[in-house]
């Protein structure tokens, strides 16, 4: 294999990673609006996992009841790999979410908090 062959292959092989990275998100998104959608008394853990996807940790609490997480971060920019002046171009900004449900014995959420983090 010729060196200019060889060149060619690693600069392709290095934009494959960083296209393939920027857009791997961990989680489904979490948003405002599905957020909105949650109403305690009404909404299921079955609405929850249609929404949201299977949670990531699921614990049975006493008094017979269930606490789903879930948990999102947005995918982190291509300038993040730039070697030396990527963390200077904002390329570190990562949203991130984290939904916490009490879902009571008859399926139904009692209650939720929301933690969301947005770069300033």
């Amino acid at each position: 294999m010729n060196r200019k062959s060889q060149t060619i292959k690693s600069i392709l092989a290095l934009f494959t990673l960083v296209c393939l990275t920027n857009y791997a998100a961990a989680g489904v998104s979490i948003t405002q609006e599905k957020i909105n959608q949650i109403r305690p008394g009404q909404t299921t853990e079955e609405d929850l996992v249609r929404a949201f996807g299977p949670p990531a940790t699921k614990t049975v609490c006493p008094p017979r009841e269930t606490a789903l997480e879930w948990f999102y971060s947005s995918p982190i920019s291509a300038q993040n790999y730039i070697p030396i002046i990527g963390p200077f171009l904002n390329a570190m900004q990562v949203k991130a979410w984290e939904l916490w449900v009490v879902v009571g014995f008859n399926g139904e959420v009692k209650r939720y908090i929301v933690y969301g983090h947005y770069p300033h």
